[in-house]
């Protein structure tokens, strides 16, 4: 029996998943060292060293042509460490520049992973840019500063790395598909980083497609497709919103959005006093960043608590913010007693700025096809706010496919209702973007608008 390109490569989930599983434990300790005397710390020093590589110092003069590669350096991942004859290929990191949401040229580095496997699919090798899930909003939380590409320890904040979304990496590469992750803006490199910005998001994701496709010689009209889930979800879109006004060269193909965070006012109420409140401190940070007039409201609404929580959260990755931050409600955080959520709505300059069209998705038209999903019990990322924003996307014009997945409730407000839908659609995603590299006019991309 032949055995399908894409089902032989969603069958190395399992493996994937398993090495990642064990080698875990060995990369995120100072001293991790792998079975039979081979040193992945030896290997790959960026497991235990600090978070101030040279390599995302960038040059005091920035290309200012967004998408421009500055330079590129081997890159270790994890199935390096073992011998098996079937291991993804070559990885390396790339620095490029990219511009923020007021066209200001930035510096954002990414992870480029050749195909392991032989693209049997119609036209040439596709590449699928992978836009990160939360990871933090630290600078040693980038994918590609993990060690091995997956776990690291930065031992002087002591921020722990886990690439946990890299089994999705290998399984593309497998596919024949080259892979491009990108860090986003401020998240590996200078710079407080914007998180769920769609618009300096989107713009890392699509200037990450034309420095991966630049790094590999490959033709800048190559299938382009982008994938996300969660913060990445946002990201997906974003770069997906953008791309006929800021990329209109790329030649995308389709987008899987999974999750995405479309109207922050939402998403701020869902995950108060939930294990990852933390988040909405990443987010504030950013906000700040690029509107320093909002600095005043700090002193204004903010406590002392409140005051911590956001130096705390301007600096460290997921796994710390749970460890400080874990089901913490906001109310505790403020002066009077109100909760982010309420700030935001009560007070005219915050709602204005995380409402605007560089953190609320819906408001360009898509320029190919997309899929989007969201779990209906998800427990941080709201399903309303998901379902509202394909039914926005097909308004105007879009053809969008928009999957519920029904895993019923379970713990609310630990994550898990958000994680698990991660992995039942990752299937349904691969399996789209391949038939979107493949529609050579009969298998047109399938769509339900106006039927959710």
């Amino acid at each position: 029996m032949t055995v399908s390109p894409l089902r032989r490569g969603l069958r190395a989930t399992a493996t994937l998943a398993a090495s990642a599983a064990v080698v875990a434990g060995l990369c995120t300790v100072p001293t991790a060292a792998a079975a039979e005397g081979y040193s992945l710390a030896e290997a790959d020093p960026s497991i235990t060293q600090p978070a101030s590589d040279p390599f995302y110092t960038p040059p005091a003069e920035l290309p200012q042509q967004p998408g421009t590669l500055i330079r590129d350096q081997f890159a270790p991942q994890l199935l390096d460490a073992f011998d098996t004859g079937d291991t993804p290929g070559r990885a390396d990191k790339i620095l490029y520049s990219t511009t923020t949401q007021d066209g200001d040229t930035v510096a954002a580095s990414g992870t480029v992973i050749e195909p392991a496997g032989q693209w049997t699919g119609a036209g040439p090798t596709p590449t699928v840019v992978f836009s990160p899930g939360t990871r933090g909003s630290g600078d040693a939380c980038a994918p590609s500063r993990a060690g091995f590409q997956f776990s690291g320890v930065d031992t002087d904040s002591w921020n722990v790395n886990l690439n946990y979304e890299y089994p999705f990496y290998a399984i593309a590469s497998a596919l024949g598909m080259r892979v491009v992750v990108a860090d986003l803006v401020g998240l590996g490199t200078p710079g407080q980083h914007t998180y769920v910005n769609h618009t300096e998001e989107g713009h890392a994701a699509l200037d990450a497609a034309r420095a991966g496709l630049a790094f590999a010689g490959a033709p800048a009209d190559s299938p382009i497709g982008f994938f996300g889930y969660s913060q990445g979800g946002g990201a997906a879109a974003g770069a997906a919103e953008h791309a006929a006004s800021y990329a209109p060269e790329l030649n995308v193909k389709g987008t899987f959005a999974g999750a995405p965070p479309a109207d922050l006012v939402s998403v701020a109420g869902a995950i108060d006093s939930h294990m990852i409140s933390g988040v909405l401190g990443y987010a504030l940070n950013g906000a700040l960043a690029r509107h320093p007039e909002l600095a005043p409201l700090q002193d204004k609404y903010f406590n002392d608590k409140g005051k911590q929580y956001m130096a705390s959260t301007a600096d460290e990755c997921i796994g710390n913010s749970v460890a400080h931050w874990a089901f913490t409600d906001t109310r505790t955080l403020t002066k009077d007693g109100r909760s982010f959520s309420e700030l935001i709505q009560d007070d005219d300059q915050l709602r204005e700025v995380l409402t605007d069209s560089n953190y609320k998705l819906g408001s360009r038209e898509l320029n190919a096809p997309m899929l989007l999903a969201n779990g209906r019990n998800d427990d941080t990322i709201p399903w309303s706010q998901a379902r509202d924003l394909a039914a926005e996307y097909c308004s105007s014009g879009g053809t969008v496919q928009f999957d519920t997945d029904e895993t019923p409730s379970i713990l609310p407000k630990s994550v898990i209702n958000h994680a698990v839908p991660m992995l039942t659609q990752a299937g349904s995603a691969f399996q789209y973007l391949y038939g979107r590299f493949n529609d050579t006019g009969d298998q047109p991309a399938p769509s339900n608008c106006g039927q959710f």
